[in-house]
């Protein structure tokens, strides 16, 4: 599963600042890396559009450094040795920040004083890694069990049960504590990495009070207009809405369309051959595909494979008999990520004979139950 994060204070009295009589001092960088050896050190700031080198100096001989850079508004900001050894922070003009470090990992080692939402940044991070790293594990043990030579799909449906409870768990446990942070932060810029770790469709609402509370404080930041953008754009792909047409080539190299379904409720299946969890989800998908073909359904499944030789194993290996399989092989470059709004595969999304959204991330008895309504 591809791990997700997408970049994305306590507010003194102005009356107090005012009677102190003090001057903004601007922004200022400072710090000291262990085992530098004069390094070139840029300061990045991860806009919306793209990054852009707004500073860079070199490390003295002690790994000492210090930037004044002009810091226009509150947003994400990157220090970088390397497009590999680089760590990312939240900044603000007139902010005095220390990051201190080592040199050799610095996205790794770092601590930072002075800026408030990079330890929060920081914090979501650290418990991200930590559950993505567990869930992980799970799926190299199901993809070693799959690989095992005359593997049955029985065996196969066994382990993938086994693992789905503490898979399940650890996806829950995260999204609680994601919840519980954006709730606590509610204008923090760290809640918009937070976020966009949710599920929209579950969690609408709380996309849409971080997106009134962060427009209302930051009216003219382009990071929440992007996100307010963002979410207009997501909310195309809700219930109710016709889903965007997709035409990419068969393992054949035909091209075909979604909508060549049309007339067919149809499950559009996100998936790849390298997927462990998809796999894993494959056998509820035959199991649905073979239950209800007779009756108008389909599955459209559409992968983000890169290999054409794997793609086809794996279609045969899991007997996804349906003929509507279809691929770019742009892996998560494809147009479609961005189109269907999904940050984690396996997703899907379920339609009906006119080509309308009936439902998004229908998975085991979820999908089989919805599939019993609507053929009953």
């Amino acid at each position: 599963m591809k791990k997700i994060f997408k970049f994305f204070s306590i507010a003194l009295p102005l009356i107090l600042l005012a009677a102190c009589n003090s001057e903004p001092k601007g922004f200022e960088l400072k710090g000291k890396l262990e085992n530098a050896h004069g390094e070139l050190l840029l300061l990045e700031q991860m806009s919306p559009d793209g990054l852009k080198t707004i500073d860079s100096v070199l490390l003295d001989e002690k790994g000492e450094f210090v930037m004044k850079p002009a810091i226009s508004e509150i947003g994400f900001y990157r220090l970088k040795i390397s497009a590999k050894n680089f760590a990312t922070f939240i900044f603000e003009n007139n902010q005095q920040v220390t990051v201190n470090g080592n040199a050799d990992d610095l996205g790794k080692t770092f601590t930072v004083e002075g800026s408030p939402d990079s330890k929060l940044f920081w914090e979501i991070n650290q418990v991200s890694i930590n559950n993505y790293r567990q869930r992980d594990s799970l799926q190299k043990i199901f993809q070693a069990y799959v690989n095992m030579v005359k593997m049955d799909s029985v065996r196969i449906d066994s382990m993938s049960n086994a693992l789905e409870k503490p898979y399940n768990e650890l996806i829950n446990e995260h999204n609680n504590y994601l919840k519980g942070f954006i709730e606590k932060h509610p204008e923090s810029f760290a809640s918009l990495v937070a976020i966009q770790q949710l599920p929209a469709e579950q969690c609408i609402d709380i996309y849409t009070k971080l997106d009134e509370t962060l427009l209302a404080k930051y009216p003219n930041s382009t990071y929440t207009k992007s996100f307010h953008a963002g979410l207009a754009s997501q909310n195309k792909i809700t219930i109710g809405k016709q889903a965007p047409e997709i035409t990419m080539n068969t393992p054949e190299g035909k091209p075909l369309s979604l909508s060549s379904l049309r007339g067919k409720i149809v499950l559009i299946d996100f998936w790849a051959s390298w997927c462990a969890p998809c796999r894993a989800e494959n056998p509820n998908v035959v199991k649905a595909y073979n239950t209800y073909k007779s009756k108008g359904f389909d599955v459209f499944s559409v992968s983000l494979d890169k290999d054409l030789d794997k793609w086809k194993r794996a279609i045969e290996k899991d007997n996804l008999l349906w003929l509507n399989h279809v691929s770019d092989f742009k892996d998560w470059n494809s147009p479609v990520v961005q189109l269907y709004k999904f940050n984690s595969i396996p997703s899907n999304v379920l339609i009906d004979k006119d080509g309308r959204i009936i439902a998004k991330d229908l998975r085991g008895e979820d999908l089989e139950k919805k599939l019993a309504e609507l053929f009953q």
